[in-house]
C-alpha cells in the first residue's frame, strides 16, 4: 500500500498552519509544505476565500484548519483528535472555533492599532466571521471611541483584554492535563499554536502574559512532547 500523499499550503509561521502541521505530527503522518511566495498564492491555491491553509489529502482538496482536521481524522482515524466522549469532544470543536475567532480578532485589532494600515489586514480579516462575531461581542472594543486625554490608549485597552482572555483559556483547562480530557485534542493543538505566537513576541507582551499562568505553560510543553517539539 503506497504512502499517502499530504500537502499543506500555507506560511508555517500562521497559528492556523501549525494546528494542522501538528495534527500530522500527532499522527505520524508525512507531508510536504509548500510556502506561498507572494499575494497571488493565497488565491490561486483557495480562490473561495484566499485564507490558508488548505490541503491537498490523497488528492482531495480541503479549505479551511478545522475541515482539514476532520478530513484527517476521517481517513487517518487514529489517533482521534477529538475526546470519545460526545459532550467532552463538543466543547473541543467549541474551543477551537471560540480560540481561533478571538485570537485572530485581537491579533487584526493589534495591528489596525498600530498599523493603522486597513488593506494590509483587509484581505486576511474580512472572511472571518463566527458566532461571537455574529451575536456582537467582538465588535464592542472595535467599536469603542478613541480614549479619552486621561484614560488608556485603545492599544492599551486591547491589552487588557487580551489579558483577560488569556485568563479565560487558563480557566478553560483547569486543573486537567488537556482541555476537556485526559489526552490531547485538536483544542490544545488549537490553543498552542496561537498561544505559539505569542510566544514568538508576534504581540508585544506575549510571552510575558502567557508565563502568567503557568498552567498555559505546561499545556505547551506537553503539546510539543506529543507532537515533536518546538519549532
Amino acid at each position: 500500500m503506497s504512502e499517502p500523499t499530504i500537502r499543506i499550503y500555507g506560511p508555517p509561521m500562521a497559528p492556523f498552519v501549525e494546528k494542522v502541521v501538528r495534527a500530522l505530527a500527532l499522527k505520524k503522518l508525512a507531508y510536504e509544505l509548500v510556502e506561498p511566495e507572494g499575494p497571488e498564492d493565497y488565491r490561486r491555491w483557495n480562490p473561495e476565500t484566499g485564507l490558508l491553509p488548505v490541503a491537498d489529502v490523497d488528492g482531495r482538496r480541503v479549505a479551511d484548519s478545522a475541515r482539514i482536521l476532520d478530513a484527517l481524522d476521517e481517513r487517518f482515524p487514529e489517533p482521534p483528535l477529538t475526546s470519545s466522549d460526545p459532550r467532552a469532544a463538543a466543547s473541543q470543536r467549541t474551543l477551537e472555533s471560540w480560540v481561533g475567532e478571538t485570537f485572530f480578532f485581537y491579533w487584526v485589532s493589534y495591528l489596525r492599532d498600530r498599523v493603522g494600515t486597513e488593506d494590509a489586514i483587509a484581505s486576511s480579516a474580512a472572511p472571518r466571521q463566527g458566532p461571537l462575531a455574529r451575536l456582537g461581542i467582538l465588535r464592542r472594543v472595535m467599536d469603542r471611541g478613541p480614549a479619552s486625554v486621561s484614560g488608556p490608549s485603545s492599544a492599551e485597552r486591547l491589552g487588557e483584554e487580551f489579558a483577560r482572555r488569556i485568563e479565560d483559556v487558563a480557566g478553560f483547562l483547569g486543573g486537567r492535563p488537556y482541555f476537556y480530557s485526559e489526552r490531547i485534542s485538536r483544542a490544545d493543538l488549537a490553543v498552542y499554536s496561537f498561544l505559539r505566537t505569542l510566544f514568538r513576541n508576534d504581540i508585544p507582551g506575549g510571552p510575558e502574559l502567557i508565563a502568567s499562568q503557568p498552567t498555559l505553560v505546561t499545556l505547551m510543553q506537553r503539546v510539543e512532547q506529543e507532537t515533536g517539539g518546538a519549532r
